[in-house]
């Protein structure tokens, strides 16, 4: 155990080390682009690990938070759309999106799903990404902005991707299906 331990604690103080080398490369004139290409990701992507926007209304430094929720979240609203549960699955959406995104139209993409691979039967691979990059994030990386929810739908006869794009507040801001082998994805 105490290996163990031992172990965690130098992850900590790695991620530590990493985020003073990025904020000193920032301090530096060092572009998101530079850092992105250093850690093999999208300045996007290294943008929403290290980056400190300031909210431009009150000043004050936007908050980042964790994403483990979101995988948990993904494979939830995927859950509330192959059991027909509306009401759930609306309380899961920001209030615009569910406007946006009226049960009936979500229903009918279901039944879409379910004449091509069948009913949902578990999934495969949840996990959360940067949007447009594709660089998956780990439970302990801290970000703002909206992040992904992707996973493979397991279903009676075949496999669909689902992807859930999930704001700051941990609502769902988009919904998407598409075949396994779709691509480009629109997030």
């Amino acid at each position: 155990m105490d290996e163990i331990r031992e172990a965690q604690d130098a992850v900590r103080v790695a991620r530590e080390r990493l985020e003073a080398a990025v904020d000193a490369a920032r301090a530096a004139g060092r572009t998101w682009a530079d850092i992105g290409k250093e850690l093999g990701m999208t300045r996007q992507a290294a943008f929403k690990r290290f980056g400190k926007p300031v909210d431009p209304v009150g000043g004050e430094p936007l908050v980042r938070r964790g994403v483990a929720d979101v995988r948990t979240l993904t494979e939830h609203v995927f859950t509330l759309i192959a059991t027909g549960d509306h009401a759930g699955l609306s309380q899961a959406m920001h209030p615009v999106t569910a406007r946006e995104l009226p049960a009936e139209t979500i229903a009918e993409t279901w039944r879409t799903v379910l004449g091509e691979v069948g009913a949902l039967q578990g999934f495969q691979n949840t996990r959360v990404e940067v949007p447009g990059g594709g660089e998956v994030l780990t439970d302990d990386d801290a970000v703002v902005g909206t992040v992904v929810g992707a996973t493979t739908l397991v279903c009676e006869a075949g496999e669909i991707s689902g992807r859930v794009a999930v704001d700051d507040q941990g609502l769902v801001v988009g919904i998407l299906l598409v075949p396994t082998d779709h691509a480009p994805l629109p997030f």
